[in-house]
């Protein structure tokens, strides 16, 4: 699905990539004091163009291009982790959504994140749920973004059988997640739509589901959010509660 538009994105990306002298980078911040590179306008740009040239009529909702978030909506952060990014580290992801609507079992939603990095790459539209696992390691492994852990998760005193792992962009992490490759993700800030839209819908192709997100209508959504394995859900739960109320 969309095969061609993705194949042709990852190209103009990777063309882009090969020409950005990252000393000379531009990077301007933006009111909210997060930063925008020259390298999300141009895949904000490029994405745009490309749906566009393929006749698709899709309105755009980018986080550097908020033009429209009216079903049918293109949904995108360009580069979901910028501040990775710019330091050079790979734990950032193109993060694509195509809603029809804000319903989360809407089969005809579309999910796509992809780190250009790593060649790591993971669609919605292969259906694969994934089985519970009858054994786990000793510890519950959490991924948590690294900016929530330098501003204080670091402190948060998990009980001994979870294991807190720092990882940039809360998509890439939502893929991994979906991949298998991972156990659990929380955050637990606040966050906008384009940052979570497409790892969502993944996941919920996955089989992993989010009791907090009950769907895609709004433009920011409230945290904390716990995203894991269901036969873990209740542990995680519990810990994440102990933690707000202490």
């Amino acid at each position: 699905m969309y095969r061609k538009e993705l194949e042709e994105i990852k190209n103009s990306i990777h063309t882009k990539l090969d020409t950005m002298v990252w000393g000379d980078m531009s990077i301007e911040r933006k009111a909210d004091k997060s930063i925008v590179t020259e390298f999300d306008i141009f895949v904000s740009d490029q994405v745009k163009k490309v749906f566009h040239d393929s006749n698709y009529d899709f309105n755009f909702f980018s986080e550097e291009d908020q033009e429209s978030f009216e079903f049918p909506v293109i949904v995108l952060d360009p580069i979901d982790g910028t501040r990775e990014f710019a330091k050079g580290y790979g734990e950032c992801a193109v993060s694509l959504a195509i809603l029809f609507s804000a319903d989360i079992y809407d089969d005809r939603n579309f999910g796509w994140i992809y780190n250009p990095f790593t060649g790591f790459e993971i669609t919605s539209d292969i259906k694969y749920p994934l089985g519970s696992r009858h054994a786990h390691a000793e510890a519950v492994n959490i991924m948590i973004s690294r900016s929530e852990w330098e501003k204080g998760a670091n402190k948060l005193d998990f009980k001994h059988n979870f294991r807190i792992t720092p990882l940039g962009s809360i998509a890439f992490k939502l893929g991994l997640l979906a991949a298998g490759a991972a156990e659990c993700v929380v955050s637990f800030r606040d966050k906008n739509i384009w940052d979570i839209a497409a790892g969502v819908i993944i996941c919920h192709s996955r089989g992993i589901h989010s009791e907090e997100i009950k769907d895609l209508s709004s433009k920011k959504l409230t945290g904390p959010f716990i995203f894991c394995r269901d036969e873990l859900k209740e542990a995680v739960h519990e810990e994440v509660n102990r933690l707000k109320k202490s």
